[in-house]
């Protein structure tokens, strides 16, 4: 029998039931779209972080045929280089002091380094370009077979901490040394006591080193350990290249000089003339000269080889005969009265054959660098490193106090 609402019996239960139901459907069809929202932002931030911390570190700023610059490799050798040069800027501050006539000089080398400090972007493009040679470096040492151990490396990084193990650790030759001082000594002698630098003292100088630059720029041990490394293998590659070279006798000159001050010109010219009348050359050198390295000994160079002087001087010593040049020469330096002595074809001095030993290398590098495809970008640029800062470093000295 029907009700009086013409309901039929649990009709009105049933629906609640059923708008129950879709309730819950609504509250989970919520609730689910609120967590995939949720892990979609979680995902986009844990992403950003991944990014920021591991992509783009690890994205290549420049390819030097099949090797890879990383920005973390540029970011960590360009923070140890500012490292370094805020350590020089710091030492140079307190020489200022000291520095007498020398301040500005010293002040120059302080500018030198702000500048090069305030420009993180030029600051990482040089540093690029030493990683694109050591690059090409290590590939041209495999090539020829140049080996590099292990003990070499540790001997190097010892040396840079100034740890000598043939000369340094006398730790345990502590007996024996007692003895010696014992016998030579005598009742009324007192002998200073060296502290010893020990392999444990190096141990602990070199540890404490790893945490800071860790801190400051963070280097690994393994890249910091590779700087010793690319030091030792170029210093080898350039003895190999070296020696492929030949330097047999050649023409060289033996000169002396007198030098003004460019703005002296009056006084030069009379020089000139008194030299070009017969006067003693060296005693007008001793008189007029502002070379203060030679002037003493009349001017003298000594034998002069091509790739020595500045091309305007080399140009006048190699094309004039013997005597007194009848032209005053001019250079950065100043103004030059200059007289050859003499003319002959001797052997190369060490120094000059070094020097064009030097010149070999740094061709054969140009040569390379020319010949091997280098790509670098620049979207990197906005990453170049603008820290440890001068106020970093004073921060760490006042914490180490």
């Amino acid at each position: 029998m029907s009700s009086k609402t013409g309901r039929r019996p649990g009709e009105s239960s049933r629906r609640r039931v059923s708008g129950a139901s879709r309730d819950r459907v609504l509250r989970t069809r919520l609730l689910s779209a609120t967590a995939a929202v949720s892990l979609i932002l979680v995902g986009l931030l844990g992403y950003g972080v991944v990014e920021k911390y591991w992509i783009i570190p690890q994205k290549p700023v420049a390819t030097v045929g099949e090797y890879e610059i990383s920005l973390e490799l540029l970011q960590q050798h360009t923070r140890y280089r500012r490292s370094q040069m805020l350590n020089q800027y710091i030492s140079y501050l307190d020489i200022l002091q000291y520095s007498g006539d020398q301040r500005n000089q010293v002040q120059d080398l302080l500018d030198q380094i702000d500048q090069e400090l305030k420009n993180p972007v030029v600051l990482s493009r040089s540093i690029m370009d030493e990683l694109i040679n050591m690059y090409l470096i290590l590939d041209e040492s495999s090539v020829r077979n140049i080996v590099l151990t292990e003990d070499e490396i540790e001997d190097a990084i010892k040396l840079f901490f100034g740890y000598e193990a043939d000369t340094t650790d006398i730790s345990s030759s502590t007996v024996e040394t007692a003895e010696i001082i014992s016998a030579t000594q005598t009742a009324n002698t007192q002998s200073p006591t060296a502290t010893p630098y020990t392999i444990s003292a190096y141990q602990e100088n070199y540890n404490t080193y790893m945490d800071e630059i860790q801190v400051d720029t963070g280097m690994s041990e393994d890249t910091f350990r590779s700087l010793f490394a690319s030091k030792l293998r170029t210093e080898k590659l350039r003895g190999v290249i070296g020696q492929e070279q030949t330097y047999p006798e050649e023409e060289q000159v033996h000169v002396k000089h007198i030098l003004l001050s460019l703005d002296n010109l009056d006084e030069a010219s009379g020089v000139l003339a008194r030299a070009l009348d017969g006067e003693d050359f060296d005693e007008l050198a001793m008189q007029f000269s502002d070379d203060e390295s030679n002037a003493n000994v009349g001017g003298d160079l000594g034998w002069i080889a091509r790739g020595q002087m500045v091309n305007s001087f080399e140009q006048v010593i190699f094309a004039s005969e013997e005597g007194v040049v009848s032209e005053l020469v001019a250079t950065q330096f100043g103004l030059h009265i200059v007289k050859i002595v003499e003319r002959e074809v001797r052997s190369l001095p060490s120094s000059v054959v070094e020097q064009r030993r030097m010149f070999a290398f740094n061709e054969w590098l140009s040569g390379m660098r020319a010949n091997t495809s280098i790509d670098v970008q620049d979207w990197w640029e906005p990453y170049a490193p603008t820290n440890p800062t001068l106020q970093d470093m004073y921060d760490k000295i006042a914490e180490s106090k």
